[in-house]
């Protein structure tokens, strides 16, 4: 793709020589198999009626299944202990636990510029109480074995819009023990006294044995033409989650009209915390930000929901494509974090002394993207990840398949992402949207969020 912000000129056209030439030199060796297996999470594609669109180039990845002290390559060091949802993100913002300006700033960080304003609207309409959850049919309806079934909800959720969908085994830990209080009225202030004194809403688990994962890409070419916190990063977040929360709605409604409990999870509307939730159903593994979840193809360029629920599934499990390692060596996102909030260590720690992750402050994170004023919210940590920032390519797909299979090379490929300028570049060509900068800088004065 072409650059306007590329550090040597004369790089642009060795780039785009070298892909075209690799590409040409690896289909006369034979080897583009090996390169590019095309192996397709969550859809089996000898039985599927509908194929996942996001097909992964390179990964060599492993099913490892469900082990003790385990969930994928995270390690469980005690038993992992279910949280209260108004002790998470945003909602600490609220509180006013992380300073004066994310409190005031919080409600509208995304909505500050407009397109973003319109997804987060939708996103919060999908969370409706009527829509995420309700009683099952009172007769279940007769149904395949579980193998079908299993590939036919895949296919529910490509057909309703799903880039990427797995099954996983739910575990009572990985939801919230209760939900942070619902506002009763339109007064913000008031809303923040019942956050912070009022009881939440118990979530009981016990009758959800299965969850369904939904991933929505954020989209590659719009990523190629932001800085990664500007306008469209709020709104690239929202439009993935208004879709994903569309599929995963419509996918609960569905499965209750079968007879069987469901319960939606997505931005409009949480019962759980969804990173444990998706490397259960086999979609990617802990990363270095944290408790974000890299996905093999689409890296964390994606949002997600999740769908618990008793129909009865077969689980993909959780899987192991060298993300770990790779992590380990890459760094890459702690540097460029505006924030700071993302760790540069190696090894990781016990977080909580609950389960071993990289050290990334969650805080930190959340004043950042909450008071940023070059831009809504934040994206810089996925504009640089070379896993996902990058079109497809025969060296995208050898870099992916050599540090999946030994994660030391994640340093060789971080080093050829740096060469190429992936991750700095901004395609003009790609930058599609508009913008009001004015509104990053004091959002109190967009009509649309005044009116």
């Amino acid at each position: 793709m072409d650059s306007n912000q590329e550090p040597k000129p004369a790089l642009k056209t060795s780039r785009r020589t070298f892909l075209k030439a690799g590409a040409a030199l690896v289909a006369a060796a034979g080897t583009s198999a090996v390169f590019s297996p095309n192996i397709v999470l969550g859809a089996d594609s000898t039985n599927s009626k509908i194929l996942s669109k996001a097909h992964v180039t390179g990964a060599s990845i492993k099913k490892i299944g469900y082990q003790d002290g385990w969930l994928g390559t995270s390690k469980l060091v005690a038993p992992v202990q279910r949280t209260m949802e108004k002790d998470h993100g945003f909602n600490r913002a609220i509180r006013g636990l992380l300073g004066e300006d994310a409190e005031s700033q919080v409600m509208n960080f995304i909505g500050k510029h407009p397109l973003g304003s319109a997804f987060e609207f939708m996103s919060m309409y999908l969370g409706v109480p009527e829509a995420v959850d309700g009683e099952p049919s009172p007769e279940k309806l007769a149904l395949p074995d579980i193998e079908k079934l299993t590939q036919h909800i895949k296919d529910v959720c490509y057909y309703a819009g799903a880039d990427e969908v797995g099954v996983g085994k739910l575990f009572p830990w990985m939801m919230y023990s209760e939900q942070a209080p619902v506002p009763t009225g339109t007064d913000w202030e008031q809303y923040k006294i019942e956050l912070a004194t009022k009881p939440g809403t118990p979530v009981h688990s016990e009758k959800y044995q299965y969850c369904i994962g939904v991933l929505v890409d954020q989209g590659l070419e719009t990523l190629l033409g932001t800085t990664g916190y500007d306008g469209i990063s709020g709104s690239m977040s929202m439009m993935a989650y208004s879709r994903s929360a569309f599929v995963a709605d419509i996918l609960a409604r569905y499965i209750r009209n079968l007879g069987y409990n469901a319960r939606s999870n997505h931005n409009g509307n949480y019962a759980m915390p969804l990173p444990p939730a998706l490397i259960s159903c086999g979609l990617g593994e802990m990363s270095r930000t944290g408790d974000c979840i890299i996905h093999p193809r689409l890296g964390f360029r994606h949002k997600a929901a999740v769908v618990v629920t008793d129909l009865p599934l077969v689980p993909d499990g959780p899987i192991d494509f060298g993300l770990r390692e790779f992590c380990s060596n890459c760094r890459k996102c702690a540097e460029n974090c505006p924030g700071e909030a993302i760790g540069s260590d190696k090894d990781q720690i016990a977080f909580k002394d609950q389960y071993m992750r990289w050290a990334a402050d969650s805080d930190k994170c959340t004043i950042f993207r909450t008071t940023n004023r070059e831009g809504s919210s934040c994206g810089r940590c996925l504009k640089v990840c070379p896993w996902n920032n990058k079109e497809e390519s025969w060296v995208h797909s050898a870099g992916v398949y050599a540090a999946s299979k030994a994660g030391f090379a994640g340093s060789l490929l971080r080093d050829i992402d740096d060469m190429f300028g992936y991750g700095t570049e901004i395609v003009e060509k790609n930058r599609w949207w508009l913008e009001w900068p004015e509104y990053y800088t004091d959002w109190t004065k967009a009509p649309w969020l005044r009116g």
